[in-house]
C-alpha cells in the first residue's frame, strides 16, 4: 500500500514539475532564447521564441467600422458600410498567419492619406512586381513628393522594395473571414 502511495506520489510531483517547466518557459516568450529543464533528463532544452515575439510587435489595423454599424442575426450579418469590395488571395505565404489562400477579405477604397495608417493591411501596385501585392503599413512617412509608406509582409524578412505613394495604393483590409 505504501509503495503504490509513493508511485501515485511520484507521478504527482512529476505533473506539477511538468506544469512548472511549461509556465517558467510561457513567461519568458518575451526573450528570443527562453529555456526549460527537461524534468526526464535534467538537461536544458533551448525554445526559439522568436517568431514569437515578433508577431507580438507588429502593429495592428485602424478601426474603420464603429460596432453600431455591424447586426449580427442568426442568418445573416449585415454591415452597413459603403463601396464594400470582396478580395481573395493567392498563396504566396506572405502575410501568414494573418491572410493564406483560403481568407477571404472586405476592403474598402480608402481616402489616401487619411484613411492609411500603421498597421493597416493594403493592397498595392508595386514598380518592382507585377499584380497586386496585399501587406502592412509599417511605416508612415513623408518627403518632397508627399506621403508615402513602407510596407511588409507579415511572413517576409524585409520590408516591400521602394516607397509606396497614394496612387499606388487600391484597397484596404477592413475584415478578414475564415
Amino acid at each position: 500500500m505504501e509503495k503504490q502511495y509513493l508511485n501515485y506520489l511520484s507521478i504527482f510531483l512529476l505533473g506539477i514539475a511538468c506544469t512548472l517547466m511549461v509556465i517558467v518557459a510561457v513567461s519568458d516568450l518575451s526573450s528570443a532564447n527562453a529555456g526549460v529543464i527537461s524534468p526526464v533528463t535534467g538537461d536544458a532544452v533551448a525554445i526559439d521564441t522568436s517568431a514569437i515575439s515578433a508577431n507580438r510587435n507588429k502593429p495592428s489595423p485602424q478601426n474603420y467600422l464603429d460596432e453600431t454599424q455591424i447586426k449580427v442575426y442568426k442568418d445573416r450579418v449585415l454591415i452597413n458600410a459603403k463601396n464594400i469590395k470582396w478580395a481573395e488571395f493567392t498563396d504566396t505565404k506572405s502575410m501568414l498567419p494573418v491572410i493564406n489562400k483560403d481568407s477571404n477579405a472586405l476592403q474598402i477604397e480608402p481616402v489616401c492619406p487619411n484613411e492609411v495608417m500603421v498597421g493597416d493591411i493594403i493592397s498595392y501596385r508595386s514598380k518592382y512586381a507585377s499584380g497586386i501585392i496585399i501587406h502592412r503599413v509599417v511605416y508612415k512617412g513623408t518627403d518632397a513628393n508627399g506621403v508615402y509608406y513602407i510596407l511588409k509582409g507579415d511572413n517576409n524578412p524585409s520590408s516591400d522594395p521602394g516607397k509606396i505613394r497614394c496612387e499606388q495604393i487600391e484597397r484596404k483590409v477592413i475584415g478578414i473571414l475564415y
